[in-house]
């Protein structure tokens, strides 16, 4: 998948947790979906999280996961690197996607711990393992206690950070002391990804290499600059950027993080619909109002709206 332009770092950098856009009956919009990826690749980001929980990984059929793998693949053309979840609670079903995913010649496999069911740390171990036993990717650790309920011990990360398959964490915590604690338990080659963007600037204080990010889709341009910035070490003058991204967060976090993000790559000219699949929140008249309110009123939103136009010429020049 990767071009030379990225082979240096293929993994350091800012990472789109893809959404998925769907159409008004709840089936994939596959259209809007490669519009998606052309948009964030021409704000430059580094690659893409493909069937996460933004994506409404677990709320989409097996088969439908692959298609829209397949699509991101299609549509990307080997620019970015491509990161497939395939986390499941059967490890029988997320080895099946695994397989799915090297057959598209992803660049790495990412799975959320198994939830629901109470496991040991030796049974997640086990997961782990065996999904790495059955396709020779590189693996990326989930950890995301806030939606699994299920928090890593240190003796974890330093025994996967061991096996030669599993090459970082998406680390989707508030607890920046623990991903610090991380980085200096497990040495800087085991990567690092922040998960939330409210935080990305402190993440990368902690020793993050780059970032996983949902609210990438709405303002993928804005933490490309903050990684630059960063990267440059320029410490100080990611204080505002992250501020203006935080502003679009807390209004976020009052509704429901992926219809709300859905409906402002509606209002974008991304998606064509902004639906989104049961048992998610529907928004109401009056909550699509506010929203749109609150987006004509924003410039970091409007900033980001697709120009079909520019889109055009580019797509023309490539040809």
């Amino acid at each position: 998948m990767m071009t030379q332009a990225n082979k240096q770092d293929p993994f350091k950098g800012i990472f789109t947790a893809l959404l998925t856009p769907m159409y008004e009956d709840r089936t994939v919009d596959f259209v809007s979906l490669a519009r998606l990826v052309e948009h964030q690749i021409g704000q430059g980001i580094k690659g893409f999280y493909v069937g996460g929980s933004t994506g409404e990984g677990f709320i989409l059929t097996a088969q439908e996961r692959m298609q829209v793998l397949e699509t991101v693949v299609r549509a990307a053309q080997g620019r970015v690197t491509i990161i497939a979840h395939v986390g499941c609670i059967s490890t029988m079903e997320a080895i099946g996607l695994a397989r799915h995913a090297e057959s598209q010649g992803v660049d790495a496999i990412s799975a959320v711990v198994p939830f629901y069911y109470k496991v040991s740390m030796k049974e997640i171990r086990e997961h782990y393992t065996a999904i790495m036993d059955a396709v020779p990717l590189p693996m990326i650790i989930y950890h995301f206690p806030g939606a699994t309920g299920i928090s890593l011990s240190m003796d974890f990360y330093e025994e996967m950070a061991r096996h030669p398959q599993c090459i970082g964490v998406k680390f989707t915590s508030l607890n920046l002391f623990e991903m610090q604690q991380i980085r200096a338990k497990c040495g800087p080659d085991f990567l690092i990804f922040n998960g939330h963007d409210e935080v990305y600037a402190g993440g990368a204080l902690m020793g993050a290499d780059g970032a996983i990010g949902s609210t990438f889709n709405m303002m993928p341009g804005l933490f490309v600059e903050m990684f630059s910035t960063l990267t440059a070490g320029s410490w100080p003058s990611v204080q505002q950027p992250q501020a203006e991204a935080n502003d679009v967060i807390a209004h976020m976090i009052g509704y429901d993080v992926i219809p709300y993000e859905k409906y402002i790559l509606y209002l974008q000219g991304v998606f064509e619909t902004p639906a989104v699949r049961q048992p998610l929140k529907q928004f109401t008249a009056e909550e699509r109002k506010q929203i749109e309110d609150f987006y004509r009123d924003s410039p970091t939103l409007r900033r980001y709206r697709y120009d079909a136009n520019a889109q055009a010429a580019k797509t023309k020049t490539h040809s």
